[in-house]
């Protein structure tokens, strides 16, 4: 899938996982906000999860997404379980947290983990830079283990549209 960093074209590996397919696999991502267990096995999860992936956690567009889906999900009253998956390390995790103590989504990085497991998670959702150990900005939605909904911004640029997102998400699950 091609996206763009304002005009540059941008190359992601794997492919966009199918509504009502589970995200396969058990995951040892390193726990990093508000968690202290590893990654959770997404197919054997219950109830509704939002899953937002993130190349930067110190990027103003990633450290609003973080903030962004959470007061959006707290306004709407869905009741969810919010994961962040960046790819940068937990120091770059600090600012959000000194900033935003009353969070209670989970953050957890790829930084410093097997990398086949980076690798096959990318594929899976669709979300890895090619050439880059980045992840893209994605978010996704699980009711009980499957995937309800997914976007990937074709523009990179910027903080991703949410309400548009939950929008779309809540006119399906709800209607």
């Amino acid at each position: 899938m091609k996206v763009y960093l304002g005009d540059l074209p941008v190359e992601l590996t794997g492919k966009r996982p199918r509504l009502g397919k589970p995200i396969e696999g058990k995951y040892r991502f390193t726990p990093i906000l508000n968690a202290k267990n590893k990654f959770p096995n997404l197919q054997k999860s219950k109830g509704i999860i939002f899953l937002s992936t993130l190349p930067n956690v110190k990027s103003f567009a990633c450290s609003a997404q973080v903030l962004d889906l959470e007061v959006e999900i707290t306004k709407r009253k869905i009741p969810a379980k919010i994961f962040h998956l960046a790819s940068c390390g937990k120091d770059s995790w600090a600012e959000i947290k000194k900033l935003h103590p009353q969070l209670k989504a989970r953050g957890y990085s790829l930084k410093n983990c097997s990398q086949i497991e980076v690798e096959n998670f990318k594929q899976k959702l669709g979300v890895g830079v090619k050439n880059s150990h980045r992840l893209a900005h994605g978010l996704f939605a699980l009711k009980d283990g499957k995937i309800i909904a997914s976007y990937i911004p074709k523009q990179q640029y910027g903080v991703p549209n949410i309400k548009n997102f939950l929008n779309r998400l809540e006119r399906g699950l709800y209607s």
